[in-house]
């Protein structure tokens, strides 16, 4: 298991964990980051890293990818 903050752009991976405070976990999930959901890394460099998930764009920290 390895954080967003690691996986190599192009990968597809499935959320395992979210390890964050309720409220963080909570608006993750309304950005379709939630534990079985299926992400794609488009972009992991500099501060942020991009996936797709559910359809739609999310920018991440790359604080709170670690996450």
């Amino acid at each position: 298991m390895q954080p967003l903050s690691d996986v190599e752009p192009g990968a597809r991976v499935r959320v395992v964990e979210v390890s964050a405070g309720r409220g963080l976990k909570l608006r993750l999930e309304h950005l379709g980051l939630f534990p079985g959901a299926r992400v794609e890394v488009l972009s992991n460099s500099g501060g942020h890293v991009l996936v797709r998930a559910m359809g739609a764009l999310v920018s991440l920290s790359r604080g709170i990818a670690s996450k």
